[in-house]
């Protein structure tokens, strides 16, 4: 079924809206010019420009902008620098790295710092890109924000709300639908809706609601749910049949305000209410365990006591600020009875009970989540510092070297030049390998539904493949990191025309939970099979050995398995499949 654009699938705000520009660069003159050529190629555009980067942040708090376009060399600063800074001020625009001092290593440090777009300056056919970049760049970001909006309206709602596919099982339900039966939320998610119904009321649906939910487009009414113990739950139900199948479940509690003091008490988070001035009104079980106190020593108590992070004069600042019946997220540490302190993730909310000002803050023990933060920030330091030696310390010798062979080659005819030019060609693919596997461990994994046999046929147009042809035969869109994919197809199809030969016939196929990749060449012994996708493993004289390792760790980092067998022409079948 296609899928309309994300700006029309998202109903905020019609019609079409100005894009304000910050340009920031040191030379006044440029960034007019830059500020000029962006209003003349965009629809509508307001720009901006400054030569000072200091001006920058004091900018943004005073005037609203949609993008920022920087230099990089701006002594003492540079584009980075302000990058940092705009970040760390709290503003998540586009930035647009526009320069002319370009270069691969200030491309990578671009990128690692989280660049959105990179463009090198040049004569006046740049700023037609530019403005491209900036308007796409900007778009999704609109994008982005009017769907991060409408997901807090869902999991600020105090009704609880739900999306059950065609198949009857919840592929979406926001805290309150959760809590309302006892549950965590993961625990829901992929189950079917009947998890949550005695029998009677399954049948019922079944024989009655569903029947007329397809017919009418909508159903309203009571019903009887189950929590996780197998207590019985009264709800006023509104179901709402969906265009592309399924249906919106929004459920409410009657007589919910009677069970409130019960699910405060057995949430499995820690529940802590306090007053505007700090003080703790009540707290749950949780709290207390976690903590290492008896109710009556945490109420009463002040919220520094028990919050290793909190500032008073900051604290109280926030709540002022803080809207009404709007969760907020943010990080910090509790300290228990005895003094040792623990990182917690925090979602404050203020409210109105009887009239009276309250704050519920729903804090959640993160302290392994921040350890497996940490180990993996240890392991992609150690993968950066790696891809730089690689990248450089490797990488500039051998162009040396080989600009010095093309010389040589000019000036003396030797048999020896092309075996020269042949390793030096190898020891390249083979930089250009282990680059590859040290930044799948560093590269953000962007999934999102593609189709195989266009990613395919991108990928078959990267690699030299002589002779051969391509074959797809498959119609099918998988949830899959675009780029990664490729690069999956790109290392299979090398390895097929490295070995099947230059005219080789190279088939893409289906599979019930997959595809598969064969070519009619020799085709691997079975003894082999196992080995070949083993890093530095290869049959072929001027093979890396790397491609099929690649292979395998982007299947894994899928949560894909693949396999080798013989193919219908006794070739080599290579089989990715999803994993149970």
């Amino acid at each position: 079924m296609p899928t309309a654009p994300l700006r029309e699938l998202i109903p905020f705000e019609a019609g079409e809206r100005r894009i304000d520009v910050l340009v920031v660069d040191d030379d006044e003159q440029v960034a007019e010019m830059t500020a000029t050529f962006l209003e003349r190629e965009l629809a509508d555009a307001r720009t901006t420009a400054v030569t000072d980067p200091d001006e920058a942040v004091p900018l943004l708090r005073a005037e609203s902008f949609d993008c920022i376009v920087s230099d990089y060399d701006m002594p003492p600063f540079s584009g980075l620098e302000l990058l940092e800074r705009v970040r760390g001020a709290g503003f998540e625009l586009p930035f647009v790295l526009f320069t002319g001092k370009g270069s691969e290593e200030i491309a990578s440090r671009a990128i690692s710092a989280g660049v959105d777009e990179y463009l090198q300056k040049g004569g006046p056919e740049e700023y037609p890109v530019l403005a491209n970049a900036v308007e796409n760049l900007v778009e999704k970001h609109w994008a982005e924000q009017e769907v991060r909006r409408g997901y807090r309206a869902l999991e600020s709602a105090e009704e609880g709300i739900g999306i059950i596919d065609e198949n009857g099982i919840y592929r979406y339900l926001n805290r309150a639908y959760a809590s309302m039966h006892g549950y965590e939320r993961d625990e829901l998610l992929g189950e079917s809706w009947e998890r949550l119904y005695p029998d009677e009321e399954i049948k019922r649906f079944h024989d009655d609601v569903l029947g007329e939910l397809e017919d009418e487009g909508s159903w309203r009414g009571l019903s009887t749910g189950l929590t996780k113990d197998g207590e019985r739950v009264p709800e006023r139900l509104v179901l709402t049949r969906m265009a592309d199948g399924g249906h919106v479940c929004i459920t409410q509690e009657i007589g919910r305000g009677e069970r409130g003091d019960a699910l405060f008490e057995l949430s499995p988070d820690i529940l802590v209410v306090h007053d505007v001035e700090g003080t703790v009104l009540d707290a749950n079980r949780q709290a207390c365990e976690e903590l290492g106190y008896d109710r009556d020593e945490l109420v009463g108590t002040s919220i520094w006591d028990i919050d290793a992070t909190a500032d008073p004069d900051r604290a109280l600042s926030f709540w002022e600020d803080l809207p009404m019946d709007t969760p907020r997220r943010f990080e910090g540490r509790l300290e228990r009875a005895d003094g040792s302190t623990f990182p917690v993730e925090i979602h404050l909310i203020r409210v109105e009970i009887d009239d009276e000002e309250r704050f519920v803050a729903i804090i959640r023990d993160i302290t392994e989540r921040k350890a497996r933060e940490e180990e993996l920030l240890r392991k992609n330091e150690r993968l950066e510092e790696f891809s730089s030696v690689v990248s450089h310390d490797l990488r500039n010798p051998l162009q040396v070297a080989q600009g010095r062979l093309e010389l040589l080659a000019e000036e003396v005819d030797s048999e020896h030049v092309d075996d020269i030019r042949g390793a030096l060609d190898r020891m390249g693919t083979l930089i250009d390998d282990l680059l590859a596997i040290a930044q799948e461990g560093t590269e953000a994994m962007e999934f999102e539904h593609v189709s195989v046999e266009e990613v395919a046929r991108e990928a078959w147009g990267t690699v030299e493949t002589g002779g051969a042809s391509l074959v797809v035969d498959v119609d099918r869109r998988i949830e899959a990191d675009r780029d990664q994919l490729r690069q999956l197809f790109e290392n299979l199809f090398r390895n097929s025309v490295e070995h099947a030969g230059p005219d080789c016939t190279v088939t893409v196929g289906a599979l019930p939970e997959g595809f598969y990749v064969a070519d009619d060449g020799p085709g691997i012994p079975e003894g082999e099979r196992k080995q070949v996708f083993d890093p530095g493993y290869s049959t072929a004289s001027d093979g890396t050995g790397f491609g099929l390792n690649i292979v395998r760790s982007v299947a894994d980092a899928h949560g894909w398995t693949v396999s080798l067998t013989e193919s219908d022409d006794g070739g080599a079948r290579f089989e990715i499949t999803a994993t149970e």
